[in-house]
């Protein structure tokens, strides 16, 4: 599926992420010294952020909107449509958007819509944001926030060290005086859902006794049945095999070149899978920003985590290719200018 925009666009960014650093230290007991400096090395993750037991994806986007709101001089009555997407909300009944409305003041005459999504999330957000954003007068308020720390085991060596926490929130709206065009490209392949998944905890496997029992995998990797378990082998492969080809695709279709792309902003997953992208597109690596070293792998957050970070280094953000990759198996991609969007400083909580 394709998605073209014209006159649409993100006016403003906001990103929260907890106070609570978490290093590469405090996983000693799970690996050697030696593997974990083959982890910082091929991973490319150093820190990451997690949020404290009390503190919940939701609290974390409304932190990042409130803000955003305020700082940017947006009152309730402007925003007509929220969209709050997570994998790691606070209730399964109600819906987070919801809360949100309340939390935020916005008006009752909102539409208030949650998306369950991972680490494509982003783009598909996104691109849902800006089908509403077409349609209305108003601006719509898009956070996207996880607390991925929360449904980790921390004797799993295949996801414990991988995930960190944190949100974003961002404002969309249509301006008749705005000539960019943005695109967005979508792909799923649900035949590799159970690639990452928690098994338990929905209405397929319901929680029983049996959720709580530690299994062990023939690596004494130490998980329950609500805790994420990902076949890493099996993601790797699907991304090294679909990703790049769908990157050159979007930019056939927007009759662009890959030379005329400022930066490639990719879902922080993995610092070498990122390399190996750009060495299958043939873009000199300057163009693909890293930053999973601070923040590691924050599912949909980590690629607005990555535009506050080139924000920070003053880069320039037009004709930018966006692209998340993960869970479902789905992956999508966008091309979008940032020139107009005001990008404020990250806050902590």
């Amino acid at each position: 599926m394709l998605q073209h925009f014209k006159g649409i666009h993100i006016t403003a960014l906001k990103t929260c992420v907890p106070s609570q650093v978490v290093s590469n230290a405090f996983f000693e007991e799970l690996l050697s010294p030696k593997e974990i400096k083959i982890f910082e090395k091929t991973v490319g993750i150093k820190n990451r952020r997690w949020a404290t037991d009390n503190i919940t994806a939701l609290d974390l986007g409304f932190e990042a909107a409130n803000s955003l709101l305020k700082e940017h001089d947006v009152a309730s009555s402007e925003v007509e449509c929220l969209i709050f997407l997570s994998q790691t909300p606070d209730y399964k009944i109600p819906f987070s958007s919801n809360i949100l409305q309340a939390k935020l003041n916005l008006p009752q005459n909102v539409l208030c819509l949650d998306i369950n999504a991972g680490c494509a999330g982003f783009v598909q957000g996104l691109g849902t944001a800006f089908s509403i954003a077409q349609t209305i007068k108003g601006k719509v308020l898009f956070i996207v926030a996880e607390t991925l720390s929360k449904i980790l085991s921390h004797k799993d060596r295949g996801t414990s060290m991988l995930f960190g926490d944190g949100a974003a929130a961002m404002l969309i709206e249509r301006s008749t005086d705005d000539v960019s065009e943005t695109y967005f490209q979508y792909f799923s392949d649900g035949n590799n859902a159970d690639a990452i998944m928690i098994p338990d905890g929905g209405c397929r496997n319901v929680v029983t006794s049996h959720s709580f029992e530690i299994e062990k995998d023939d690596k004494n990797n130490q998980k329950n049945r609500l805790q994420l378990a990902m076949d890493g082998a099996r993601v790797l492969d699907f991304t090294l095999r679909e990703v790049a080809p769908s990157i050159l695709q979007i930019l056939k279709q927007a009759n662009l070149d890959k030379e005329q792309i400022g930066a490639f902003l990719l879902h922080q997953s993995n610092q070498f899978i990122i390399k190996q992208i750009a060495a299958q597109l043939g873009v000199e690596a300057q163009k693909f920003p890293i930053n999973i070293d601070q923040f590691g792998n924050t599912s949909g957050v980590s690629i607005p985590l990555l535009i506050q970070s080139q924000a920070e280094n003053n880069n320039e953000l037009d004709k930018l290719i966006l692209s998340g990759y993960g869970s479902g198996l789905n992956w999508a991609n966008g091309i979008i200018s940032l020139k107009q969007t005001k990008i404020y400083p990250q806050i902590e909580l």
